[in-house]
Order: C-alpha cells, then structure tokens, then sequence
C-alpha cells in the first residue's frame, strides 16, 4: 500500500519482496495506490508535485512482476476513513488481502492516525500477515532512499542524484510541438515539449539523451521560460546531435543525466548563439566520457 511515487530503489525492494511472499503463498501480488496523491488531495500548493505519471509507474511495477495495480480513488469519503475502517473496508472486505507488506513509515486513515503498529495488532484480530520493510539506504552515501529527497534532488538540478535514487534516469515525456523556429535560424533546431503535471525540474541547460521511436540519441536541452526572447512559459528546447528529422506532433523521451548552467538572460541573440556553442562543446565532452 502506498503511492509508490518514482518507484525508486527503496520502493523496488518493497516490491521483490511482496512477489516473492506472492509466489511462496500461490496469492496474487497487488499494489493499492492513491489518486490522486493525498498531499494533492488537501492542498493546492502540491501542483507539479509528482515524480512520474500512473501510467510509467504502472509500466515499471509490472516489469517488477505486479499482478494486480489498484488506484483508489482518494476523495472525501476515503480521507474520512478511520485507520480500523480503512482496513475493513478496503483491505479486507474489498480485496481480501492475505498478507501485506508495508515501509516502516506507512501512515494512513484519517489524520494519518494509522501505522505499522496499527497493522500489527489488527492482522492478529483479521488474520493477515504483515511485513515492515525497514529503512533501505544508499550505498553511496547512506542516506535513505525516499521521494520526497527525489523531488528535492530534481527541483535543485542534481540529476545524479535523482537518477542513483530512482535506479534509471528521470525523463520527461510529451508531444513535440512547433516553437518560434529561432533556435534553428542559430543553426540550433529543437524539439520543443510543454512540461505537463509532473516536478518541473530547476531551470537551465542539461546533458541529455532522448528516445525517439526505439532510438536513442544523445543531446542538450534548456528547462525554463527563454529570457533572452520574452518567453511567458516553461517549455522544455531539446537539440539532438547528429538528428535532423521533421518530428513535430511526435512524441519523445527526454532523460536528464546532469545540469550545466542556470538559465540566464542574454543581451542579444549573438551572445546567447556563442553560449550554446559552449555548451555544446560541454554537452558533448560530458557524453564522451560516459
């Protein structure tokens, strides 16, 4: 049970273990979400507050094995529930559950009352088993890993970070549309993409790579509002080396492996022209060496 948000490494853990309790019981392993998140749920601060859509983390839970994914949907009448009623209703009368598997910081019900040790006493009163997953730490630096240092990672620019966490890099996806056609009258076409719903990562230029169709290509790309052209809105400018088809109305992936400069408002057009020379020059040294 749990949002489940990024399905970052720590998560990943959870998740072998509840399929392979799964296989050594002969039970079906499922994962009860929430939509949306319940932090969205009580206030509107926590727009563009999710690290990956419902539908990669769908996508990534049945890579993992994941018989059955459950999005309930988080409203009134859900946060109401008392943590005993919660369990009843939910867990037990709707979907029968056998044994759960939960992290050590699970909090749910009304007021968020509820938590492992709830568990504990109701799976001995309802016959469940219960599995408290304890903290799951880097190796890197020791720290735990948990979305929240992701979204702090990403809305920072430390990609490296963010990426080591999640156990793959994190992208944004979106359908290519036409932009104002100045960054190829500087020899520099891009693929432009309105970020949608999820974390907008820092503003600025990034070393990325990008998957288009089943291919993947090496590339730069600014994340801001283009100071330099009076730009009114984020949009995410990929450039992809070596890359010159026409893919406006296509989709593409874009992966953010590391941040290069913050975005800045440049005098005139020649001196932004010489800065995205530079930071090509980076971009593609950065690529090299990977």
């Amino acid at each position: 049970i749990g949002n489940f948000d990024g399905v970052h490494l720590g998560h990943q853990k959870i998740i072998d273990e509840l399929v392979e309790y799964s296989k050594i019981k002969n039970c079906s392993s499922a994962i009860l979400s929430f939509k949306p998140h319940p932090r969205q749920f009580f206030s509107d601060e926590y727009r563009n507050f999710q690290i990956i859509s419902e539908e990669e983390k769908i996508y990534l839970l049945n890579k993992q094995g994941i018989d059955h994914y459950f999005s309930l949907q988080f409203d009134e009448n859900i946060a109401s529930l008392s943590p005993e009623d919660f369990i009843n209703k939910i867990l037990i009368k709707k979907l029968n559950s056998k044994h759960l598997v939960v992290g050590y910081d699970f909090k749910f019900g009304k007021d968020r009352k509820g938590n492992s040790s709830l568990l504990q006493e109701q799976s001995k009163i309802h016959g469940f088993v219960l599995n408290i997953i304890q903290p799951i730490t880097s190796n890197h630096n020791s720290e735990v890993y948990s979305s929240s240092r992701i979204r702090e990672a990403i809305r920072n620019g430390h990609m490296e970070k963010a990426n080591l966490f999640l156990g793959r890099n994190w992208s944004m996806q979106g359908t290519i549309i036409e932009g104002g056609k100045r960054a190829g009258a500087m020899n520099f076409p891009t693929a432009n993409i309105v970020p949608g719903e999820l974390i907008h990562p820092k503003k600025g230029v990034y070393a990325i790579r990008a998957r288009y169709i089943d291919k993947w290509i090496n590339g730069i790309a600014n994340f801001g509002e283009r100071p330099t052209v009076d730009g009114k809105r984020l949009l995410l400018e990929a450039h992809l080396f070596e890359f010159n088809q026409n893919i406006y109305g296509k989709e593409l992936t874009v992966e953010f492996l590391t941040f290069i400069r913050e975005e800045k408002k440049f005098d005139n057009f020649a001196l932004l022209a010489e800065q995205i020379q530079k930071d090509i020059q980076l971009v593609k040294a950065y690529h090299s060496k990977q």
